[in-house]
């Protein structure tokens, strides 16, 4: 099995995203460092952001300074900011609130409670994610 990169999770993630009832953006920022790689709007849960990666062999994944940086101020100011981790040789996800980039940057990411592990395709964000904004009429 081929180890997908970082643009080819993109793509599968976008995939299926798109066809439902969310907005995905995918964000490619050089003027603030650290800035997640997806920005997703859904009616039910309001803007948030997703770091995608890809797991290495060592079973850790690799976050710049500024990335960790970005996700803890943001996630522990109440923003909600994720890290969604492709794990190939499972062909599954884990999904990460932003609060746990610092502790991912030191462990493997089996070492790390997640919010959900599993297919992909099954991963509701909808039910993951607490409502931000009022549900219009």
């Amino acid at each position: 099995m081929t180890v997908k990169t970082e643009t080819n999770f993109w793509k599968t993630l976008k995939k299926y995203l798109d066809g439902g009832s969310y907005i995905v953006s995918r964000l490619e920022s050089y003027v603030t460092p650290g800035f997640p790689d997806c920005l997703i709007y859904h009616r039910d849960t309001g803007f948030f952001t997703v770091e995608l990666k890809v797991l290495g062999s060592n079973n850790k994944v690799t976050l710049s300074p500024f990335q960790i940086a970005w996700n803890m101020r943001h996630a522990t100011a109440g923003s909600q900011s994720y890290i969604l981790i492709n794990l190939p040789l499972a062909e599954q996800v884990k999904l990460f609130h932003g609060c746990k980039t610092k502790e991912l940057s030191e462990k493997t990411v089996f070492q790390v409670p997640g919010i959900y592990e599993g297919p992909l395709k099954d991963l509701d964000f909808v039910k993951l994610l607490s409502p931000q904004t009022p549900k219009l009429p």
